[in-house]
């Protein structure tokens, strides 16, 4: 039997640190899915790094796990490369990197998960986005296969990276059924609206913030939720001057079973983020039955759908419309939520794990 080596050290920070990237998030449930699966036509190994001894076994998993005592370091990486250290442990057939770009030994032997070409086009001054725009092409030009997340991902690959159509696999990704469902609204305080995964950057969460302040002059039932770990000093001065600490809360450390709650509590969702490869915050909150205002760009129509309201997103004006029009009324989340249910449905991570078996085997 052929033999699949998956590289999770993406989340291994959850163990050691208490949080998790959304890459490791995502690497986490496909292979919590695999291991659902009442067949696979290969042997899964998991493939861990680092000094403390934290590896795959903390998943608690059926599949056999590898750790190599060395950093997780690129310095480190590139050493495990020339000596061909991981194939040494795993043996593999082929290697899955999950996590954008790895140094690998075989290149020939390995499929990437590339999430999205943010560094390509739409590049943020926070991250080194010169640096990942000469390094993810060299393995991605190199590698036997590439999964992606949407289309609008495959398409932007191909477009920056010159990656050919049929070596891309597109493995729209899931929501966790027993968490993202609709919740009795246990919320005995003001309505509000919900906005996650918030920033400064192309989250774009300063447009809803704006779009807000102009519904705060009149008064409203609504309130603003931002799901904000480390709001910005600038973001907390404008809503200081603004006047609107009464209207806005900001949460931390939120985690799934709470933000389930937060999203079926909400009356709508905003997330109208510039650019996305897939857009989470969309899927999950419509499985939860509440609607979402989002832009009509990248992933977002993937995710989105029918069900989705659009916005341009520097188009404060229409932001504040629809907040407007649930908060008058005229719009109710009552009339939404069947249509959210439907389109969430589409998607899931033993869907997930399907496709990426599919892409497994065309790449063996």
């Amino acid at each position: 039997m052929k033999r699949i080596a998956i590289d999770i050290n993406s989340v291994l920070p959850l163990y050691s640190k208490g949080w998790i990237s959304g890459i490791g998030r995502t690497t986490k449930e496909l292979v919590e899915a695999l291991d659902k699966m009442d067949y696979l036509p290969f042997e899964v190994v998991l493939y861990s790094q680092n000094t403390k001894g934290i590896s795959g076994k903390q998943l608690g998993l059926s599949f056999r796990n590898k750790h190599i005592y060395f950093p997780h370091k690129e310095w480190a990486n590139k050493i495990i490369k020339s000596l061909h250290i991981r194939e040494c442990a795993t043996r593999y057939d082929l290697l899955h990197i999950p996590h954008n770009f790895e140094w690998v030994a075989k290149p020939q032997q390995t499929v990437v998960t590339i999430h999205d070409a943010m560094y390509f086009s739409y590049p943020d001054d926070v991250f080194n986005y010169r640096y990942y725009q000469r390094l993810y092409p060299t393995l991605a030009k190199r590698c036997k296969g590439i999964i992606t997340c949407s289309e609008a991902s495959k398409r932007d690959i191909m477009n920056y990276m010159g990656i050919a159509e049929d070596k891309i696999f597109v493995c729209p990704w899931g929501y966790r059924e027993d968490l993202f469902h609709p919740r009795q609204d246990k919320n005995t305080g003001r309505p509000y609206f919900l906005s996650v995964s918030c920033s400064t950057g192309r989250k774009n969460t300063m447009s809803i913030i704006r779009a807000y302040e102009k519904l705060a002059r009149q008064n409203p039932q609504h309130k603003l939720v931002l799901v904000w770990s480390k709001a910005p000093q600038t973001a907390i001065d404008y809503c200081s001057q603004a006047h609107l600490h009464d209207h806005i809360q900001m949460a931390q450390n939120i985690d799934d079973e709470q933000l389930s709650t937060l999203y079926s509590g909400a009356t709508a969702t905003f997330f109208p983020s510039r650019y996305e490869g897939f857009g989470l915050p969309v899927l999950e909150s419509m499985a939860c039955g509440t609607p979402v205002v989002t832009c009509p760009n990248s992933s977002l129509p993937e995710v989105g759908g029918d069900a989705a309201l659009y916005v341009d997103p520097d188009d404060i004006d229409a932001m504040y419309n629809y907040m407007a029009e649930f908060e008058q009324g005229n719009l109710t989340k009552s009339d939404l939520t069947l249509q959210c249910l439907e389109q969430a449905s589409n998607f899931s991570w033993k869907r997930c794990a399907t496709q990426t078996i599919e892409a497994y085997q065309k790449c063996l």
